[in-house]
Formats: C-alpha cells, sequence, structure tokens
C-alpha cells in the first residue's frame, strides 16, 4: 500500500474535532501509522457476507491535497447524511464508502452502497455491517493481483 504519511496527535484531534467524533485508538494508530493510502498494485479485497461480490478499496482517506483521497473532503460532503458519531475512512472502487460507527448499538464498521451498485441494494437497505472493530475490519482484508 501506498502510504499518505503519517499523523500526529494534534493532527488526528483535530480531525475528530471536524467530523465531532472521538476516534476508536485502533483507527487513530492507523493513522499514526499510514494517513490513509492507496493499493500500491493489484486490489484490496473484503468479503461482506451479505453481498455476493467482494468489496475492493480504492482507498484510505486521509488528510490529503488530492480531493478524491482527503477524510475532510469526503466527511464534509457527506456527513449529513450519516448517523451521529460516524465517519468514513475508505471509499470502494464503485464509489461506495466505509464508515465506521463509534457508538451505540449499531457500533461497528459498514459498507455503505450509496450509488446501489451492488444488486442487493436498495433504497431501503443500502449499508452492510462488516466487523465490530476497525481492526477486525483490517483483519479481513486481502491482496488481489487479479480480479
Amino acid at each position: 500500500m501506498i502510504h499518505f504519511g503519517s499523523l500526529n496527535d494534534l493532527e488526528i484531534s483535530k480531525l475528530e474535532q471536524i467530523v465531532a467524533v472521538c476516534f476508536p485508538e485502533d483507527y487513530k494508530s492507523f493513522l499514526v501509522q499510514t494517513n490513509g493510502g492507496i493499493p500500491k498494485e493489484g486490489y484490496l479485497a473484503l468479503k461482506a457476507s451479505t453481498l455476493e461480490e467482494d468489496l475492493l478499496i480504492n482507498s484510505f482517506l486521509g488528510v490529503n491535497e488530492d480531493d478524491n483521497f482527503d477524510f475532510v473532503g469526503w466527511n464534509e460532503e457527506y456527513g449529513d447524511e450519516l448517523p451521529d458519531s460516524t465517519f468514513i475512512f475508505g471509499i470502494e472502487y464503485g464509489g461506495g464508502m466505509f464508515i465506521h460507527i463509534t457508538e451505540g448499538e449499531d457500533k461497528g464498521v459498514y459498507f455503505w452502497d450509496s450509488n446501489w451498485s451492488f444488486p442487493e441494494s436498495s433504497e431501503d437497505e443500502n449499508v452492510y455491517f462488516l466487523a465490530d472493530s476497525f481492526s477486525d475490519f483490517l483483519s479481513m482484508v486481502i491482496f488481489k493481483r487479479t480480479l
């Protein structure tokens, strides 16, 4: 994976203030180590039990001058559509988003098929549970050279 650098604690605190969310420790560690990133070659993929096709990770968002990969830009653009205590941390190749709900009974990592790219999605159901934590989510990700 091509990382976008790293963030320090102050930079992470500023991000938390912008999206009004307290990040889980495992996600903070990820930002310190990588500040997000994109696959170097091939694909980063994972299987959602409720979707027939693999999810392909286009990018993990970070503090970035390129709007395509910028955490703040994506969260400001779509933040009004998200529940409280939720942030977008990644983008899928079809334009869907990986989101993390940090509080409440729905706490966990989800895939939001905002474009209804998958046949299983509808206007009534287009959010799919993936993992209990960011670390659990990362453990599901596999590298694929080809599709």
